[in-house]
Protein backbone atom coordinates (compact mmCIF):
# COMPACT_ATOMS: atom_id res chain seq x y z
CA UNK A 1 0.00 0.00 0.00
CA UNK A 2 1.37 3.35 -0.95
CA UNK A 3 2.03 5.78 1.87
CA UNK A 4 0.40 9.19 2.16
CA UNK A 5 1.79 12.19 0.39
CA UNK A 6 -0.12 14.10 3.00
CA UNK A 7 0.19 13.63 6.71
CA UNK A 8 -2.26 16.13 8.10
CA UNK A 9 -3.81 16.07 11.49
CA UNK A 10 -3.47 19.72 11.69
CA UNK A 11 -4.63 23.15 12.54
CA UNK A 12 -7.51 23.88 10.24
CA UNK A 13 -8.30 22.85 6.70
CA UNK A 14 -6.08 22.94 3.66
CA UNK A 15 -6.59 25.46 0.92
CA UNK A 16 -5.58 24.27 -2.55
CA UNK A 17 -4.26 21.17 -1.13
CA UNK A 18 -1.15 19.80 0.11
CA UNK A 19 0.35 18.57 -2.90
CA UNK A 20 -0.16 20.01 -6.14
CA UNK A 21 2.94 18.19 -6.39
CA UNK A 22 3.99 16.96 -3.10
CA UNK A 23 3.53 16.47 0.49
CA UNK A 24 2.72 18.52 3.51
CA UNK A 25 3.09 17.34 7.07
CA UNK A 26 1.09 19.42 9.52
CA UNK A 27 0.65 19.55 13.25
CA UNK A 28 -1.73 17.10 14.86
CA UNK A 29 -4.51 18.53 16.96
CA UNK A 30 -7.66 19.48 15.14
CA UNK A 31 -8.35 19.09 11.46
CA UNK A 32 -7.98 16.50 8.76
CA UNK A 33 -7.13 12.89 9.43
CA UNK A 34 -4.45 10.98 7.61
CA UNK A 35 -5.26 10.89 3.93
CA UNK A 36 -4.48 7.56 2.36
CA UNK A 37 -2.98 7.46 -1.10
CA UNK A 38 -3.73 4.69 -3.60
CA UNK A 39 -1.72 1.55 -3.98
CA UNK A 40 1.57 1.90 -5.84
CA UNK A 41 4.24 -0.37 -7.16
CA UNK A 42 7.40 -1.03 -5.19
CA UNK A 43 10.05 1.22 -6.65
CA UNK A 44 13.09 0.12 -8.61
CA UNK A 45 13.50 3.63 -10.01
CA UNK A 46 16.93 5.16 -10.39
CA UNK A 47 15.50 8.05 -8.38
CA UNK A 48 15.23 5.92 -5.25
CA UNK A 49 18.82 6.43 -4.15
CA UNK A 50 18.20 10.19 -4.01
CA UNK A 51 15.58 9.79 -1.27
CA UNK A 52 16.48 10.47 2.34
CA UNK A 53 18.35 7.70 4.13
CA UNK A 54 17.57 6.50 7.63
CA UNK A 55 18.75 8.98 10.28
CA UNK A 56 19.76 11.68 7.81
CA UNK A 57 16.91 13.42 9.57
CA UNK A 58 18.09 12.63 13.11
CA UNK A 59 15.89 10.00 14.70
CA UNK A 60 13.82 9.30 11.57
CA UNK A 61 14.24 5.97 9.80
CA UNK A 62 12.91 4.81 6.46
CA UNK A 63 9.78 2.68 6.68
CA UNK A 64 9.12 0.08 4.01
CA UNK A 65 10.03 0.39 0.36
CA UNK A 66 9.65 3.48 -1.83
CA UNK A 67 6.90 3.65 -4.41
CA UNK A 68 6.91 5.10 -7.91
CA UNK A 69 4.35 7.32 -9.63
CA UNK A 70 4.78 7.49 -13.41
CA UNK A 71 1.98 9.91 -14.31
CA UNK A 72 0.88 13.32 -13.10
CA UNK A 73 -2.55 11.92 -12.33
CA UNK A 74 -0.99 9.14 -10.28
CA UNK A 75 0.89 11.66 -8.17
CA UNK A 76 -2.24 13.67 -7.44
CA UNK A 77 -4.58 10.72 -6.93
CA UNK A 78 -5.62 10.25 -3.33
CA UNK A 79 -4.98 13.87 -2.36
CA UNK A 80 -7.57 16.08 -0.67
CA UNK A 81 -8.59 17.90 -3.84
CA UNK A 82 -11.75 18.75 -5.69
CA UNK A 83 -12.00 17.60 -9.29
CA UNK A 84 -11.22 21.13 -10.45
CA UNK A 85 -8.15 21.39 -8.21
CA UNK A 86 -6.87 18.01 -9.35
CA UNK A 87 -7.22 19.05 -12.99
CA UNK A 88 -5.28 22.25 -12.34
CA UNK A 89 -2.55 20.39 -10.50
CA UNK A 90 -2.19 17.76 -13.19
CA UNK A 91 -1.92 20.46 -15.85
CA UNK A 92 0.79 22.24 -13.84
CA UNK A 93 2.73 19.01 -13.55
CA UNK A 94 2.46 18.28 -17.25
CA UNK A 95 3.48 21.81 -18.18
CA UNK A 96 6.54 21.44 -15.99
CA UNK A 97 7.48 18.28 -17.85
CA UNK A 98 6.74 15.78 -15.08
CA UNK A 99 8.39 12.42 -15.79
CA UNK A 100 8.00 10.35 -12.61
CA UNK A 101 8.35 10.47 -8.85
CA UNK A 102 9.39 8.24 -5.98
CA UNK A 103 8.28 8.53 -2.39
CA UNK A 104 8.98 6.93 0.96
CA UNK A 105 7.72 7.34 4.50
CA UNK A 106 9.87 7.84 7.59
CA UNK A 107 9.14 7.05 11.20
CA UNK A 108 10.49 8.18 14.55
CA UNK A 109 9.38 7.59 18.13
CA UNK A 110 5.73 7.60 19.10
CA UNK A 111 3.54 9.26 16.50
CA UNK A 112 6.38 11.19 14.89
CA UNK A 113 6.61 10.55 11.17
CA UNK A 114 7.55 12.10 7.85
CA UNK A 115 8.15 11.63 4.15
CA UNK A 116 10.73 12.03 1.41
CA UNK A 117 9.75 12.71 -2.20
CA UNK A 118 11.80 13.07 -5.39
CA UNK A 119 10.21 14.13 -8.67
CA UNK A 120 11.91 14.07 -12.06
CA UNK A 121 11.05 16.67 -14.71
CA UNK A 122 12.20 17.10 -18.28
CA UNK A 123 14.37 20.13 -17.46
CA UNK A 124 15.93 22.03 -14.56
CA UNK A 125 13.38 24.80 -15.11
CA UNK A 126 10.55 22.33 -14.65
CA UNK A 127 12.11 21.03 -11.44
CA UNK A 128 12.49 24.57 -10.11
CA UNK A 129 8.87 25.37 -10.87
CA UNK A 130 7.80 22.15 -9.17
CA UNK A 131 9.70 22.98 -5.99
CA UNK A 132 8.29 26.53 -6.03
CA UNK A 133 4.76 25.23 -6.43
CA UNK A 134 5.13 22.84 -3.50
CA UNK A 135 6.43 25.62 -1.34
CA UNK A 136 3.58 27.91 -2.31
CA UNK A 137 1.01 25.30 -1.40
CA UNK A 138 2.70 24.60 1.92
CA UNK A 139 2.71 28.32 2.69
CA UNK A 140 -0.92 28.91 1.79
CA UNK A 141 -2.37 25.55 2.78
CA UNK A 142 -2.50 26.19 6.49
CA UNK A 143 -2.82 29.23 8.70
CA UNK A 144 0.06 30.17 10.95
CA UNK A 145 2.90 28.74 8.90
CA UNK A 146 6.36 30.26 9.38
CA UNK A 147 8.89 30.36 6.51
CA UNK A 148 12.53 29.36 6.81
CA UNK A 149 15.51 28.86 4.52
CA UNK A 150 18.15 26.15 4.67
CA UNK A 151 21.67 27.52 4.61
CA UNK A 152 24.09 25.66 2.40
CA UNK A 153 21.44 24.29 0.02
CA UNK A 154 20.70 26.62 -2.86
CA UNK A 155 17.02 27.48 -3.18
CA UNK A 156 15.89 25.26 -0.30
CA UNK A 157 12.98 26.83 1.54
CA UNK A 158 10.32 25.55 3.87
CA UNK A 159 7.58 26.31 6.36
CA UNK A 160 6.85 25.23 9.89
CA UNK A 161 3.62 25.01 11.86
CA UNK A 162 3.65 24.67 15.64
CA UNK A 163 1.03 24.36 18.32
CA UNK A 164 0.21 22.68 21.59
CA UNK A 165 0.34 19.27 19.92
CA UNK A 166 3.84 19.72 18.54
CA UNK A 167 5.37 20.98 15.33
CA UNK A 168 5.88 20.11 11.71
CA UNK A 169 8.23 21.26 8.96
CA UNK A 170 8.14 20.90 5.18
CA UNK A 171 10.77 22.03 2.68
CA UNK A 172 11.35 21.94 -1.08
CA UNK A 173 14.32 22.46 -3.40
CA UNK A 174 15.69 21.32 -6.73
CA UNK A 175 18.88 20.04 -8.34
CA UNK A 176 19.26 19.23 -12.01
CA UNK A 177 16.00 17.84 -13.37
CA UNK A 178 14.68 16.83 -9.92
CA UNK A 179 12.52 18.54 -7.32
CA UNK A 180 12.79 17.34 -3.73
CA UNK A 181 10.32 17.51 -0.89
CA UNK A 182 10.53 16.31 2.68
CA UNK A 183 8.62 16.87 5.86
CA UNK A 184 8.23 15.66 9.40
CA UNK A 185 6.00 15.89 12.42
CA UNK A 186 7.53 16.07 15.90
CA UNK A 187 5.17 15.93 18.86
CA UNK A 188 7.74 17.52 21.16
CA UNK A 189 8.68 20.47 18.94
CA UNK A 190 7.02 23.57 20.33
CA UNK A 191 8.97 26.19 18.38
CA UNK A 192 9.53 26.71 14.64
CA UNK A 193 13.28 26.33 15.16
CA UNK A 194 12.89 22.97 16.91
CA UNK A 195 10.48 21.70 14.25
CA UNK A 196 12.77 22.67 11.37
CA UNK A 197 16.12 21.54 12.82
CA UNK A 198 15.96 17.79 11.96
CA UNK A 199 14.60 18.58 8.49
CA UNK A 200 17.41 21.03 7.78
CA UNK A 201 20.03 18.49 8.85
CA UNK A 202 18.48 15.85 6.60
CA UNK A 203 18.29 18.11 3.55
CA UNK A 204 21.91 19.21 3.91
CA UNK A 205 23.03 15.58 3.98
CA UNK A 206 20.74 14.68 1.09
CA UNK A 207 21.91 17.65 -1.00
CA UNK A 208 25.54 16.67 -0.45
CA UNK A 209 24.81 13.20 -1.86
CA UNK A 210 22.77 14.53 -4.78
CA UNK A 211 25.16 17.26 -5.87
CA UNK A 212 24.08 19.37 -8.84
CA UNK A 213 22.98 16.59 -11.16
CA UNK A 214 19.78 14.56 -10.90
CA UNK A 215 18.95 12.03 -12.13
Amino acid sequence: MRRRRLVNRGLGALALGTVTMGALVTVPAVGLALTAAPAGAASTSTLSHFLLKSNEQPGYTVGGRPTTMTTAAGLVEGGPFTAKQSKTIINELKQGGFVKAVEESTKSTGSNEGFSLVMEFSSPAGAQSGAALFLHIAQTGQAGSKPFTISGVSGAKGVTVTGSAGGSANAYWSAGDCAFGSGLYDGTAISPKAAAAPLETGIRSQAKRVGTTCP
